[in-house]
């Protein structure tokens, strides 16, 4: 049985989630470090399945903007994995390395963009633990 039951709950925490974090400083720095290629308007969409979800995101006006469910943005990156995937990878529990080897999410776009914020998503990491106790969800800890 998925984490998540259904996409609304999947929004109000992953996306509810980015919001959050779009405001540290390691949001700004992905943004400062990553330019968006000519013909893209979003850094990376996260497809999600078991609940099935969208989440982007985009710059605006230098900061993060986190977009829930569809929209017209051409993303540069695409990572699509289940929403229990997606849990455990911000959870700090899932190496995208590994999982990519193993089917767990699959990529379309440019790896090596993903790659180079790899180091700035390690301090985002313990944000998400302390996220999911601020919403009373332990029981997303286990």
């Amino acid at each position: 049985m998925p984490l998540f039951k259904d996409e609304k709950e999947l929004y109000a925490i992953l996306g509810g989630f980015f919001e959050e974090v779009a405001e540290r400083e390691e949001s700004k720095e992905m943004i400062s470090s990553t330019e968006i290629s000519e013909g893209y308007d979003a850094f990376v969409q996260y497809v999600f399945h078991q609940p099935e979800g969208k989440i982007t995101w985009a710059e605006e006006n230098g900061r993060l903007k986190v977009i829930c469910g569809d929209h017209d943005l051409r993303p540069e990156l695409v990572f699509e994995q289940t929403a229990d995937v997606g849990h455990k990878f911000w959870l700090g529990k899932l190496d995208l390395q590994q999982a990519l080897a193993r089917q767990q999410i699959k990529v379309q776009g440019p790896l090596a963009n993903a790659l180079r914020v790899l180091p700035q998503l390690d301090a985002i990491y313990p944000a998400y633990r302390e996220y999911l106790k601020k919403l009373g969800r332990e029981d997303l800890l286990a």
